[in-house]
């Protein structure tokens, strides 16, 4: 039998087929026509739109770092598509947040925990802050220790400091009453238990008051500076003591604490020496 023939059979066989089965020979007709129907009213309803060059966020493995493993993971839960290469595409990089604040301060950590001179520095200062921790607690109990003796308020200031400027330029203080105030010293034994609620104008004003916290190398200086700081108002009082609190240096101040503390610790025989002249 030749190709020809073969072909009319099978088209006969094909044909005799779906007459004797309509329901068949309808449903593969209408079935793919149903598909085609839906397929193009799903292209209708939702036309297309066009999208941009997707770069997705690296996912560091664990063998990166146990940070970049974490953060790969939580930080790209929703799978974000950007339009611009990301940073971790680079040659060399496993992460997108090598720059994140959680990602320095690891480093930081590691920079501190595996720096010996930094742990001795961080265990000097912690011997120090004891130290002065017990002074207070000194000082709290025994005020009268420290009774005449205090810190120059010169001394106190930074190294750049414009309270000196202001006082002369703004306040009109003349020189030999700024020298007076410059170095006159504060008693700490007054600030054991806090700042005094106090009015400034109340404390320029009074020699009693002045003298109770400030000690002024003579006795002409305790004058001259009560009658030039009583002649202010109470706002620019309150200003020279701002411009006063931003031109301290805390750090001088510590210093100069510990330092009298030691001084008070070696000047008193009669004190037990277990923890408060450590340091």
């Amino acid at each position: 039998m030749d190709t020809s023939s073969q072909i009319r059979l099978l088209l006969w066989k094909n044909w005799t087929l779906r007459k004797r089965q309509k329901k068949r020979f309808l449903v593969e007709i209408f079935w793919p026509v149903l598909l085609f129907v839906g397929l193009v009213w799903l292209r209708k309803a939702n036309p297309l739109y066009q999208q941009h060059e997707c770069h997705f966020p690296n996912k560091a493995m664990p063998s990166a770092g146990i940070l970049p493993w974490i953060q790969g993971i939580f930080c790209n839960v929703n799978n974000p598509c950007f339009r611009h290469p990301t940073g971790g595409e680079s040659p060399g990089v496993v992460s997108n947040y090598n720059s994140s604040v959680l990602a320095r301060f690891y480093v930081d950590i590691q920079e501190l925990l595996l720096n010996q001179t930094d742990i001795q520095n961080y265990g000097r200062l912690w011997r120090e802050l004891t130290s002065f921790s017990d002074f207070m607690d000194v000082l709290r109990r025994n005020p009268s220790a420290l009774a005449g003796r205090g810190l120059r308020i010169e001394d106190m200031l930074k190294d750049d400091e414009l309270l000196t400027a202001y006082l002369l330029r703004d306040v009109g203080l003349p020189e030999s009453l700024l020298y007076q105030l410059l170095n006159a010293k504060l008693r700490l034994e007054q600030f054991a238990f806090g700042v005094p609620d106090l009015q400034l104008k109340d404390i320029a004003c009074s020699q009693a008051l002045l003298e109770r916290f400030i000690i002024f190398p003579s006795r002409m200086g305790l004058h001259g500076v009560r009658n030039a700081m009583c002649a202010l108002s109470q706002q620019r009082l309150q200003r020279i003591e701002d411009v006063l609190y931003a031109n301290l240096d805390f750090f001088k101040i510590f210093k100069l604490v510990m330092l009298l503390g030691v001084e008070e610790c070696q000047s008193d025989e009669s004190e037990d020496r277990n923890g408060r002249c450590d340091g």
